[in-house]
């Protein structure tokens, strides 16, 4: 008999022999495995990081209490260095080894995934969440936070309604800073207003060089900027333009860190800087999903401090697909994307979820915080 047929048909015959003679506890593998692809090193470290974090807080107190269907869980950390050929390279070498994916980050690393579309495994959540993605119809995308349109059109909202009509903005050149501005555009057209100044920084990689924008700004006549990038640096746009006198209400979305620009300005210079949020407000303890996650941080996380936005996010992405496999009863990538599918108007404890065969857009929430003067953050 030819060596390859006889080898085919043994591992068939093995295969009949597992589905049939072996429990389902033999078969299985003892653990379920998370994958994380993110930017762990690289501008956007902090945040991937902090997810990172806020998931094995989740993934540690459900193993305490027995794992799910009997099997613990463990997630895999994969570092992209914030490199969009890293991403889509570690994305692949996932598959067939992780049931999902946790959040990953950078908005040319997710449009990567969305031009090659080759996205196999459950992804739930990315950062950002550009239009590119958010309109990406693969089967296996799951979105958790409100998209960047959203959060836009929150804060052009509120200064429209109160009256402001000169509106800047301050974006990097990338398809991120790119989509803000058109977003920009398009909503003050809808309105007969125009954009005050568009202002573009140069990001690369680690780096970014805020002079171009910084320079765009001088001269131009506007009530309010709205600073669009990575924590880093929005935080040091924010100590740049206050240092050097601005005095228009800033704003951003919810990527900045309310801590990291206290830290980066001082407390002086960050108070009434005003962000979009697309998490539940930390301080509302009484909010049931805050409370235990709280509870679970202060018992399972290795970092003592403040819990942050981006722990809380990632603690989210891992209760969902924790939930997926208990609705379905099935560890594999196929039993997470149906579960998760199963969501209609999920309320995870006064936060929503939903999803549906159709419908991938997770939660629309989103509020407005800002820097008290005493560097707290206040809704």
């Amino acid at each position: 008999m030819n060596k390859n047929k006889f080898v085919r048909e043994l591992l068939l015959a093995c295969a009949g022999v597992a589905l049939f003679g072996m429990s389902a506890a033999f078969a299985q593998p003892k653990e379920i495995l998370i994958g994380h692809v993110a930017g762990y090193t690289g501008p956007v470290a902090k945040d991937a990081i902090e997810l990172g974090q806020g998931a094995q807080v989740l993934v540690d107190a459900v193993n305490d209490k027995g794992g799910v269907l009997g099997r613990k869980l463990r997630i895999v950390v994969a570092d992209d260095g914030f490199k969009p050929d890293n991403t889509l390279q570690l994305l692949g070498e996932m598959k067939g080894k992780v049931v999902a994916l946790l959040p990953i980050t950078g908005s040319a690393n997710s449009g990567a995934l969305v031009k090659a579309n080759v996205l196999e495994t459950p992804l739930v959540g990315t950062i950002p969440s550009p239009e590119i993605v958010r309109t990406w119809t693969n089967p296996n995308l799951f979105h958790v936070r409100a998209s960047d349109r959203q959060q836009t059109e929150r804060i052009l909202e509120q200064l429209v309604t109160v009256g402001v009509n000169s509106i800047a903005v301050l974006v990097p050149n990338n398809p991120f800073g790119e989509q803000s501005t058109k977003l920009v555009e398009s909503y003050l057209a809808s309105r007969n207003q125009k954009l005050a100044a568009n202002a573009v920084y140069m990001l690369a990689g680690p780096k970014a060089d805020l002079e171009p924008g910084l320079k765009a700004l001088q001269g131009k006549n506007y009530q309010a900027l709205v600073i669009f990038g990575p924590p880093k640096f929005v935080a040091e746009a924010v100590k740049e333009l206050r240092s050097r006198g601005e005095t228009a209400q800033l704003y951003a979305l919810s990527y900045a860190d309310s801590q990291l620009v206290v830290k980066t300005a001082g407390q002086q210079l960050a108070h009434g800087v005003i962000i979009s949020q697309v998490m539940p407000n930390l301080n509302a303890k009484a909010m049931p999903l805050v409370r235990a996650f709280r509870d679970d941080f202060a018992k399972y996380s290795k970092e003592k401090m403040e819990p942050t936005y981006f722990q809380i996010e990632g603690y989210l992405s891992a209760k969902l697909i924790v939930e997926a496999i208990r609705r379905t009863k099935d560890a594999s990538p196929e039993g997470v994307r149906r579960g998760l599918e199963q969501m209609k108007n999920y309320d995870l404890g006064g936060y929503e979820i939903h999803y549906s065969p159709t419908d991938h857009q997770g939660s629309k929430f989103v509020d407005l915080s800002v820097i008290t003067g005493k560097g707290a953050l206040v809704y």
